[in-house]
């Protein structure tokens, strides 16, 4: 992978954050072509990159041809959050006509790899994704290089990758699809293998060796068939009750609100940022050094969640400076992020402060709001 490309991508990340590219027509020409420019395709050659290629009536925004004229890979580009199902579904159209082997979707800051000669609807034929705002730019970099350098498309070699990534993941979903059913058959009937493991489980426990027939009679049971002992019944199918939500992460009931419980102690808040605030508060007070190694260990692609300035929170966004709150020792935390994102850093925290998320700290805040 070459300095250029990585250097291309951390460029490219923070002008897609700060909003400099406004349309599709600059994504297209300020993203997309520099990318293939940094993988060494021509862009200036439009027998190989050739731009608003037609397919019948209609075009595609790049084919990138080998030999010339001949597409290998064709490029949709869409405006910034728009390369959703309706730009699958027009991509492939395209690529039933062509017969490409590789197709890319992307809006600047989202890159989907489709293998068009795959399986299944749109979404079952994507085979690699990357986000240049959420994920590391030599991750996403290796991503680009591995499917489109231009060397690797003109041999085969991507090509190659792309089916073999492709089957992988087509093969680990149609194993998934089986996994309910062989699960349902070996506790019908218990395998020696299942029944021993089980026995020496429970005689690990209980320092007593449990009785054969009554132990595959309870495992049976555990899918409601059989006896759960030798000569009583099983008990009548109950309906499932909804699966549960783990307390650490449940919401709160309407007009509760958000809460967390440590050492025996519980707190509540009217928002989830107040929320966020006072654990890493909490944390930072028992460690003057944790907001130093939280910094330093978790940040997004163009700024940080902890720092010693609101500047650097939100770098190029004076506006959105006012959603942060002070901690100890001169830091600050930016609060502007989805409760979903509150908690992910919440365990950050913990995990980084050695506690145990769930068990030490419980947290409860109403997924899927940012207040």
């Amino acid at each position: 992978m070459s300095d250029s490309l990585l250097s291309a991508i951390e460029d490219l990340a923070k002008g897609i954050a700060v909003g400099s590219f406004r349309s599709e027509a600059e994504i297209s020409q300020g993203v997309v072509k520099r990318v293939l420019h940094e993988l060494e395709w021509p862009v200036f050659n439009v027998q190989v990159v050739t731009p608003e290629f037609k397919i019948g009536s209609r075009k595609v925004d790049y084919a990138l041809c080998h030999p010339p004229g001949k597409p290998s890979v064709l490029v949709e580009v869409k405006d910034l959050g728009k390369a959703d199902s309706k730009g699958q579904r027009q991509l492939f159209e395209y690529c039933f006509h062509q017969g490409v082997p590789i197709a890319v979707l992307t809006d600047g800051q989202t890159w989907s790899f489709f293998f068009p000669a795959g399986q299944g609807d749109y979404g079952e034929r994507q085979f690699a994704r990357i986000n240049l705002l959420e994920e590391d730019a030599s991750d996403a970099a290796g991503t680009l290089q591995r499917y489109l350098n231009v060397g690797d498309v003109r041999s085969g070699a991507a090509r190659k990758r792309a089916q073999r990534d492709y089957e992988r993941i087509h093969f680990q979903k149609e194993a998934a699809s089986k996994y309910a059913s062989v699960w349902r058959e070996l506790l019908s009937e218990p395998q020696s293998s299942l029944l021993d493991l089980f026995s020496q489980k429970v005689e690990a426990a209980t320092q007593v060796r449990p009785d054969p027939e009554r132990a595959a009679a309870f495992i049976r049971a555990q899918i409601g068939i059989g006896e759960a002992t030798p000569g009583t019944k099983a008990p009548a199918p109950k309906k499932k009750p909804p699966k549960p939500v783990p307390p650490q992460v449940q919401p709160v009931a309407p007009g509760g609100k958000p809460s967390f419980s440590f050492q025996g102690s519980t707190q509540t808040f009217d928002t989830g940022a107040e929320l966020l605030g006072a654990v890493f508060r909490r944390l930072a007070s028992m460690d003057p050094d944790f907001c130093r190694r939280y910094s330093e260990k978790h940040y997004g692609r163009v700024r940080q969640y902890v720092a010693k300035s609101k500047e650097l929170l939100y770098p190029g966004k004076p506006n959105f400076r006012q959603y942060s709150l002070s901690l100890p020792g001169g830091w600050w935390i930016a609060t502007h992020c989805s409760n979903t994102d509150k908690l992910r850093r919440i365990k950050q925290a913990c995990k980084l402060a050695g506690l145990e998320f769930g068990g030490d700290v419980v947290v409860h805040i109403p997924i899927g709001s940012s207040k």
